[in-house]
């Protein structure tokens, strides 16, 4: 059946084939369940059977990576603060949103660099820049370059795992939740520090 299946695919024109990795890796930032990662280490696989160039492959993919980030980063410029301000969150208000707002403008070109390594969190730091404004063009050179490094290690692996590549997309998938897991457990551990830091400052002033 897999083999019905890429004989079929290998009949599809090259452009669709380019245009199928690049809406992937579009979408797969605007929508994060959308497993783009799978569908760019596949696109590797077809790099192996000759169906499609490694090159155009990655410049697409990147692309399609960089495009994802940069429509939620516009979101968070021009109407993410507006949004939260708007909605007046317990949890994030004007005071909070300063915090975050000053942590991302020291660290968050970092961040955004690293972006396409931190799973679960790429929508988020897009956001999060634009909501901190950050520079269009540095955020866009660094979104650039995170994506051209992962993107480049995806089609790699899947290029020399040829018909073995569904192994690479699990060891992706694996180190996808890894990542999810520890990102989450660093926040938790935040908020409860940050939480008893509060209530300790709140005690002494009253005391």
């Amino acid at each position: 059946m897999f083999e019905e299946f890429i004989n079929n695919v290998g009949e599809m024109d090259t452009a669709w084939l380019y245009g199928m990795l690049l809406l992937a890796a579009y979408m797969e930032n605007v929508i994060p369940p959308i497993p783009g990662d799978s569908v760019v280490i596949f696109g590797a696989y077809l790099v192996g059977l000759g169906k499609i160039e490694f090159f155009p492959s990655l410049m697409i993919t990147t692309v399609g990576s960089v495009a994802g980030f940069m429509t939620f980063y516009v979101i968070g410029r021009y109407g993410g603060r507006e949004y939260f301000e708007a909605k007046k969150f317990k949890w994030f208000d004007a005071g909070r949103m300063n915090k975050v707002e000053g942590w991302i403008q020291k660290r968050g070109l970092l961040i955004i660099l690293a972006n396409r390594f931190l799973a679960g969190t790429r929508s988020v730091v897009s956001i999060f820049a634009g909501f901190a404004r950050l520079g269009w063009l540095k955020v866009t050179v660094l979104a650039f370059i995170s994506s051209l490094v992962w993107n480049g290690i995806l089609i790699t692996a899947g290029y020399y795992a040829g018909k073995n590549w569904k192994y690479v997309e699990s060891l992706v998938q694996n180190y996808s939740i890894i990542i999810s897991i520890l990102i989450v457990l660093t926040i938790v551990v935040g908020l409860v520090l940050y939480k008893r830091r509060n209530n300790t400052v709140q005690t002494s002033g009253g005391s």
